[in-house]
């Protein structure tokens, strides 16, 4: 089970970022290595995330990556044992997919995310969660 997309071989911390942390602008403070999907990049639609999107790859701050299919179908079949999969948009996988991937490949990820299904995947995916804005699931208080 290799790739990601457009060359997975960064080594070390990094975030994966959600939708959400476009939209409340928490990608521009992250000090971390970032990556997203191109699932994200098309739902950011309002005018403000679309700008904090420009100026962060502008500055190459973010990466757009993807993982292949085989991460994706495990993850998949994660939600699947988890009864998540309803839950989950394909962006969602996406999101999931590659963090899972660099997981693997890469080292300590962290995946931002508001989104509760996408939470706790991450926790039995072995991925750390950065809660944007409200409170995680129980899993991660404490």
């Amino acid at each position: 089970m290799k790739g990601c997309s457009t060359g997975c071989s960064y080594i070390g911390k990094c975030i994966v970022l959600d939708t959400g942390a476009f939209l409340t602008a928490f990608v521009t403070e992250t000090p971390l290595i970032s990556f997203t999907t191109p699932g994200v990049i098309n739902e950011i639609k309002d005018c403000s995330s679309k700008k904090i999107l420009e100026v962060v790859l502008a500055a190459k701050k973010v990466s757009i990556l993807e993982a292949n299919n085989d991460y994706k179908q495990e993850v998949i079949k994660v939600a699947k044992n988890m009864r998540l999969n309803g839950k989950l948009s394909a962006v969602d996988v996406e999101v999931l997919a590659l963090s899972y991937c660099l997981k693997k490949e890469s080292g300590e990820v962290y995946i931002a995310t508001d989104d509760y299904a996408i939470q706790k995947m991450a926790v039995a995916l072995g991925i750390k969660v950065i809660k944007i804005k409200y409170p995680g699931i129980r899993e991660l208080k404490g």
